[in-house]
Parts: C-alpha cells; sequence; structure tokens
C-alpha cells in the first residue's frame, strides 16, 4: 500500500525554496560558476513548481550566450534567472551580469495568481544569492525577450559598475 513514508517527493534536493531558503545552495552553486572568469557557465533558470508556490527548480543552463538563455526561458514556468553578458570591443571585454524575472502573462505557462502574489517575497531571497548585477529585468511575453534590446539597456547603464569588482 502507500504508507505515510512516502514523501520523497518533497524533499526532492532539486527543489530550492524561496519561501524559507531551504536549498540555497542550489542558486549559489551557478551564481558562483556564473560569476566565475574562468567557468564556462553563462546562464542558468529556476523555474516555479506551480503546486508549491513556493519552490523553484533548476530547469536549465548553459555557456551559450544571451540567446540561448532566452530561447529557454521561453518554454518555462514564470522564475527568476541569471545571466552574463560580454560587452565591449576586443581590447576591453567586459562581463556584465542581469537578472530576469520572468512572469508570462499568458499561454500554456501563465503564472497563477497565488504565486504572483508572493514574488516580491521570493525575488529578495533570490537576490540574496544572485547578489551583483548590473541590470535587473522583468519580462511577461515571448516579445519581451529581445535580445538585442536587453544587451543594449545594459550597456547603456555601463556606468553602473560598482568599484573594486574582482574577477
Amino acid at each position: 500500500g502507500s504508507g505515510s513514508g512516502e514523501v520523497s517527493l518533497f524533499c526532492n534536493m532539486s527543489n530550492w525554496n524561496l519561501a524559507n531558503r531551504q536549498n540555497d545552495n542550489i542558486g549559489q552553486e551557478h551564481y558562483d560558476a556564473i560569476r566565475s572568469d574562468s567557468n564556462s557557465e553563462n546562464w542558468a533558470f529556476f523555474a516555479y513548481d506551480y503546486p508549491t508556490k513556493t519552490q523553484v527548480t533548476l530547469t536549465g543552463s548553459g555557456s551559450g550566450d544571451i540567446n540561448e538563455f532566452f530561447d529557454h526561458v521561453k518554454g518555462q514556468n514564470g522564475g527568476y534567472g541569471f545571466c552574463r553578458v560580454e560587452t565591449g570591443d576586443e581590447e576591453s571585454r567586459r562581463a556584465k551580469f542581469f537578472l530576469a524575472a520572468w512572469v508570462p502573462e499568458s499561454g500554456p505557462n501563465k503564472l497563477p495568481i497565488m504565486v504572483k502574489g508572493n514574488m516580491s517575497v521570493h525575488k529578495a531571497s533570490f537576490k540574496e544569492i544572485f547578489r551583483d548585477f548590473n541590470s535587473e529585468f522583468t519580462f511577461s511575453t515571448e516579445a519581451d525577450l529581445d535580445a538585442e534590446a536587453v544587451v543594449n539597456t545594459i550597456v547603456k547603464a555601463g556606468g553602473a559598475n560598482y568599484m573594486g569588482q574582482q574577477g
């Protein structure tokens, strides 16, 4: 029979609970990798498991560019992502980072109201881990996921670099 012992589902190590910060280390691992110049990882995305309302799961990460990141995000439930963008020319390559909140307003992955209501709290938790970034965006439609426009915004905001940035 199905006894009460089968709750392994809820202790899934790949779930990061943004309400009580359980498994913060999952986020930390990817933050460190994306920030590191010696690691090829450029982006990671964490999508909500809607029924739980508070848990996100890493749905993907990669070493491709912002286009690869956005292509991934388009197919996911709402959630949060972090992406590295190389700007500048050959003489002076600079790494910039942006935080993305994906809040799909329509379609099969539409964000439920119950989840949306808690996003500000959860986003604050996400930012405790993914702390250093140049720009922050909220995207609600696939059309918003416009790599060129986003990169231009990041470049324009270029002056906002933190002092004494370590590689």
